[in-house]
């Protein structure tokens, strides 16, 4: 994974240049400021800044066999996409509408978590699995999308950087809302559920179970006590029953239709 540090720092060289800078400009700048050293790890931050749109490339006949790339900034945000295809490329076992993806603008720390998405001639940067989540789970509060239902199945049956979950949440106001529904599944499975499919629940209640021992000893489960950033559609999510948390568990875990 690529550092947030390292791109804010590289993103100063390049706005601090009073003219397009090239990449060997850039690559002494990154030496004399302990960044980093090798031109490949360079290649790959520029690369991720220019596919975002944050920075732009130029390139200038020197006379030489390659022409000299000059990079400048081209706008404030990086630009990613998102949507139900983003999480589908992170694991999501439902049908979804194969052209989902919507663009957002965002910071440097969803960008270094970015991947790039290849459809046909094209490829795009789509948001991480927690930025996923995050905007999936923002956009059916705000427009009742259905994704709520997504994002349940994939937080209660996969890992998830739950720290930076809660962050990017609060930065989205939906922070109270995200710990509403962590909290709705741990308490769904630390519990004997009424109206819910017996051999369902005990199925996905051991893969959850094995998160939560990961999440015990990170330390992470404690984040859910903190106030969260926000209250959009916590209503919805406080209306979750355990039947629809543990199909939609199911569901992802293909042990149910």
């Amino acid at each position: 994974m690529l550092r947030e540090s390292t791109a804010a720092e590289l993103v100063r060289i390049i706005r601090e240049s009073k003219r397009p800078i090239s990449f060997g400009q850039i690559l002494v700048q990154a030496n004399l400021r302990g960044v980093l050293s090798w031109h490949r790890t360079l290649r790959r931050y520029l690369d991720l800044l220019v596919q975002s749109r944050l920075v732009k490339v130029e390139e200038k006949d020197v006379g030489s066999v390659n022409p000299q790339q000059l990079y400048s900034i081209q706008h404030v945000k990086a630009q990613l996409w998102t949507g139900f295809e983003a999480l589908a490329f992170h694991g999501l076992n439902w049908e979804t509408p194969g052209s989902d993806l919507y663009p957002v603008l965002t910071d440097l720390a969803a960008l270094v978590r970015s991947r790039p998405l290849a459809r046909k001639s094209l490829t795009r940067l789509i948001t991480g699995l927690e930025d996923s989540l995050a905007y999936e789970l923002l956009r059916d509060l705000a427009r009742q999308s259905g994704g709520t239902e997504l994002v349940t199945g994939l937080l209660a049956t996969r890992p998830v950087d739950l720290a930076y979950l809660l962050r990017r949440s609060d930065l989205l106001g939906i922070g109270g809302s995200t710990r509403q529904l962590m909290s709705r599944i741990v308490d769904t499975y630390f519990s004997i559920p009424q109206d819910v499919d017996g051999r369902v629940f005990l199925q996905t209640r051991e893969r959850f179970l094995k998160l939560q021992h990961l999440y015990a000893t990170r330390g992470s489960l404690r984040l859910l006590e903190t106030p969260g950033r926000g209250r959009l559609g916590i209503s919805l999510v406080k209306g979750l029953s355990p039947a629809q948390i543990v199909s939609a568990s199911g569901k992802q875990l293909g042990v149910t239709g």
